[in-house]
């Protein structure tokens, strides 16, 4: 049985999701009429995005795929609003219309799926010209040879230090 490798993006991916999901899920939530978390309702929805997140970045089929993506984004931002709502002294929906709110996290869904999809499409040729640049340059077929190891000094190392404030002379002979 063969063990499928992640994708070389899943952990850009899983750490976009998570970071993205809870981001524009406090977004969407305002927008929609919901108002800001306070610090009780931030901690369980960074909590809970990091879970999608993580589960994201971690399960290869939901790592490859575009419409896994879209899947997970909806559920982070089900997650997130659930997390925003269940908080103690959370909000309450007052007059809010539910369609407002869920066309707002509709948005943010496409939202965070389309710049996931921009950043991993951008990430191998981004990735390529940074190693083209950081690289040190092949100058030739020589330098391109392996060193070989110095073989190791017989002499102790002396630091030079040391060896300024040290001297070599004994206390006066008598004889």
């Amino acid at each position: 049985m063969s063990v499928r490798r992640p994708a070389p993006t899943a952990a850009l991916r899983g750490g976009a999701v998570g970071a993205t999901t809870a981001t524009l899920a406090v977004a969407a939530h305002g927008i929609g009429g919901g108002g800001l978390p306070d610090s009780a309702a931030l901690t369980l929805l960074l909590a809970a995005c990091a879970g999608v997140g993580a589960a994201v970045g971690g399960v290869p089929v939901l790592s490859r795929s575009r419409w896994a993506l879209l899947v997970a984004l909806a559920a982070g931002q089900s997650v997130g609003h659930l997390a925003l709502t269940l908080a103690p002294d959370a909000h309450v929906h007052h007059g809010v219309p539910a369609l407002a709110m869920l066309a707002a996290h509709a948005a943010a869904t496409v939202v965070c799926a389309a710049l996931i999809l921009t950043a991993e499409r951008l990430y191998g040729p981004i990735t390529a010209v940074l190693r083209a640049a950081l690289e040190p340059p092949v100058l030739g077929v020589e330098s391109a040879r392996p060193l070989r190891p110095r073989p190791p000094s017989r002499r102790a190392p002396r630091l030079a230090v040391l060896a300024a404030g040290l001297s070599r002379r004994g206390p006066p002979v008598f004889a």
